[in-house]
């Protein structure tokens, strides 16, 4: 930081992703996190120059319910899911490194919606082991040790804002909790949760409860946290392809893969109904 010109002026264009000074204080409050200093891509880089200024300093006194920290956060995230991961290896997991940063800020001030993204963040495992709950929550040699327990923090963010009401975390809990990754297989709260997903899904949209609805239909057809029923399955495939197909169509192209399960589904439970084979 030995070029930083101050006023939004950056390194000069030379800026790193993000940075931080670590500190845990600044104007005599302390913070959870440590603040960051928040760039963007300006330029092409070059040899000599990355190409990203600074835009802001994101101190948390200033952001009481941490909804700049979400969208700073998600800013990041999003550069970083566009990054690609063979030649901006570094560079996509510094973003990831800093989204998760920015949505613990947000996290701490009771933002659900952070603790909706950090859930993805960690199922998804996308810092690669390197993140900063490691630091800030396990203190020993011993715990410096042991892998970072992603998948865990993964179930107690979604769980947070399930329980805030947001739908989509409702299914990606009940995913979880399905599989048993980072914690242990229920299925019948699994299924809670898939049903609580499709009643708050109403609110959102096609494709939070078109996604709930295939959960549903998956549940029913092989009997997982309720009583098998392939009348049950095929009423939910019906309503996933509905809701999902409603997305695709509105240019949600990331869910095509959800619908062709969907219309799997579907065809498979009509086959069952009908004894064609």
């Amino acid at each position: 930081m030995t070029n930083w010109r101050g006023n939004g002026g950056g390194w000069g264009g030379d800026a790193p992703v993000f940075s931080s000074n670590y500190e845990y204080r600044w104007g005599g409050k302390k913070w959870p996190y440590p603040d960051v200093w928040i760039t963007e891509q300006r330029w092409e880089p070059t040899s000599t120059s990355t190409g990203r200024d600074c835009v802001w300093h994101y101190t948390p006194e200033d952001d009481p319910e941490g909804w700049d920290a979400l969208n700073y956060g998600a800013d990041y995230y999003n550069e970083g899911m566009s990054c690609d991961p063979d030649t901006e290896h570094e560079k996509r997991v510094l973003c990831f490194r800093a989204a998760e940063l920015l949505y613990l800020h947000a996290s701490s001030k009771g933002n659900p919606v952070a603790d909706l993204n950090l859930g993805y963040v960690y199922s998804y495992d996308r810092c690669e082991g390197s993140y900063w709950g490691w630091t800030t929550t396990w203190t020993t040699s011993e715990d410096l040790r042991r892998p970072f327990p992603h998948l865990q923090r993964a179930v107690e963010h979604y769980r947070k804002a399930a329980e805030a009401g947001i739908a989509e975390a409702c299914y990606k809990l009940g995913d979880l909790l399905r599989d048993g990754r980072g914690c242990e297989v229920d299925l019948e709260e699994a299924f809670r949760w898939f049903s609580r997903a499709f009643d708050l899904g109403q609110q959102d949209g096609p494709v939070v409860w078109g996604s709930a609805a295939l959960r549903l239909g998956r549940a029913y057809e092989e009997g997982e946290g309720c009583e098998q029923s392939f009348e049950q399955a095929c009423t939910w495939y019906e309503r996933a392809t509905t809701g999902l197909g409603i997305a695709v169509r509105g240019g949600e192209g990331w869910y095509r893969g959800a619908l062709s399960r969907a219309e799997r589904g579907l065809a498979r439970t009509r086959q069952e109904l009908s004894g064609e084979y």
